[in-house]
């Protein structure tokens, strides 16, 4: 045991780790911010469109963000929105864009400089 202890190395294997560190933090702090709000982003899903509504107070000067709709079960179905600047507190996401089956939902987006995070899970019949 003590000659494999010896051999091994203490690399980093992912070249990344410390930019993958940072944006976990970022995600966390998010999630934090979102917390706070004491509030959270709906999905609400209709005979056509998903309606994606965000809480009013945190898209007041929206700067960026994006919806990720990741398809559990086989990865090409993801689906990704880019949110554009505005103060609007809907997105509506058509249901053509999505298969059949479970999502998670992922959602990060800027308001003011200050970032938020959730994620969902939803199943689209």
């Amino acid at each position: 045991m003590v000659f494999v202890s010896m051999r091994q190395t203490n690399e980093v294997i992912d070249s990344n780790y410390y930019d993958r560190e940072l944006k976990y933090q970022q995600v966390i702090d998010a999630k934090k911010n979102l917390q706070k709000t004491n509030d959270s982003v709906l999905l609400v899903t209709g005979a056509h469109h998903i309606k994606v509504i965000f809480p009013k107070n945190t898209v007041s000067q929206l700067d960026s963000g994006k919806i990720e709709f990741l398809k559990l079960s086989d990865s090409k179905f993801d689906h990704v929105i880019v949110m554009k600047p505005s103060n609007d507190s809907l997105y509506e996401v058509p249901l053509a864009l999505l298969a059949k089956g479970m999502y998670r939902v992922r959602i990060e987006w800027s308001n003011d400089r200050t970032g938020y995070y959730q994620e969902k899970d939803l199943q689209i019949e």
